[in-house]
């Protein structure tokens, strides 16, 4: 019988505790997980890692969330991408629906969380 392989999530968050708690709480749910402080390591991660699912911040030091949502989904095989920020009432641009599979606000519900990625996936 084959396994299956877990749910691979990237969070994007120059937060690197709170993204690191997250993804301590979401390996705990099965989901395998990595962590990026900024775009550069999410782009280079995201080759790596190839992820099935994006936790996206928005505010980030070296490029915004939407700039790097379109360089994501450039890939061949492009994730889902969830905007998750503290800004999720305010901060959406026209145009981001395409980028964006769901908004999350934080801070989110880890268990709220989980659920939305399994069923995305």
């Amino acid at each position: 019988m084959d396994e299956v392989r877990p749910l691979r999530v990237l969070l994007v968050d120059d937060n690197e505790m709170g993204s690191e708690l997250l993804a301590e709480f979401l390996a705990l749910s099965n989901l395998e997980t990595r962590c990026a402080a900024n775009a550069a390591e999410a782009l280079e991660l995201a080759t790596e890692f190839a992820p099935d699912a994006v936790l996206l911040d928005i505010l980030l030091p070296d490029m915004d969330g939407y700039q790097l949502a379109k360089r994501l989904l450039d890939h061949p095989n492009p994730p889902r991408i969830y905007a998750l920020s503290g800004l999720a009432r305010q901060d959406r641009r026209d145009g981001s629906a395409n980028l964006f599979t769901g908004w999350i606000e934080k801070p989110a519900d880890p268990d709220a969380l989980v659920a939305i990625l399994r069923q995305a996936a």
